[in-house]
């Protein structure tokens, strides 16, 4: 159990480390795109991981996403999550797993939407202002929410014998106290 947590530790950290320059990317073409869908034209991608706000009374200015500012780390988190999870079916796991990461996802470029769109109405300092306290809560809310939805997919519902989900300890020799 040790050598599987400290492997899922070191490949959290390596994958972290590899594609969040990627990932901030991602997430910066997607929150621009959403942009556009709602109206709003003078937002376009800056370089690498920015987006530049093109607001004619506050003036130009851009909001860079840094690695925070990504979902990056709460998507790893939850991969490992997966990994040291209750018994579950593959197929079953892997709805769990992308459900979350879906709604951890959309739930980061909700916040840096909302962050930029404040940006964009109030000017530079609200952006920053909003990024701070409401962003915080955002992303608090969108991992606790993608992890509580992982877990509701996995765990058995009501009605469920726990012996019934437990085969494959049986099968696996683990001994069975009655």
């Amino acid at each position: 159990m040790f050598t599987r947590i400290g492997v899922l530790l070191v490949g959290t950290l390596l994958g972290f480390a590899l594609l969040q320059s990627w990932m901030r990317g991602v997430e910066a073409a997607a929150t621009v795109d959403v942009l556009h869908l709602l109206g709003a034209g003078s937002v376009s991608r800056g370089y690498q991981a920015s987006i530049v706000v093109g607001s004619g009374t506050h003036g130009e200015f851009a909001a860079v996403l840094t690695a925070p500012c990504s979902s990056l780390a709460s998507l790893l988190a939850l991969a490992g999550l997966a990994v040291l999870r209750p018994p579950a079916a593959r197929g079953r796991l892997a709805l769990a797993v992308v459900a979350a990461m879906a709604l951890v996802f959309l739930g980061n470029i909700a916040r840096i939407t909302a962050s930029v769109g404040v940006g964009l109405l109030v000017g530079p300092s609200a952006l920053v202002l909003f990024h701070d306290w409401v962003g915080s809560l955002f992303a608090f809310a969108y991992t606790l929410g993608g992890f509580l939805v992982m877990m509701w997919l996995l765990l058995p519902r009501d009605g469920v014998a726990l012996d019934d989900l437990c085969l494959v300890s049986r099968s696996a020799g683990v001994r069975r106290e009655s």
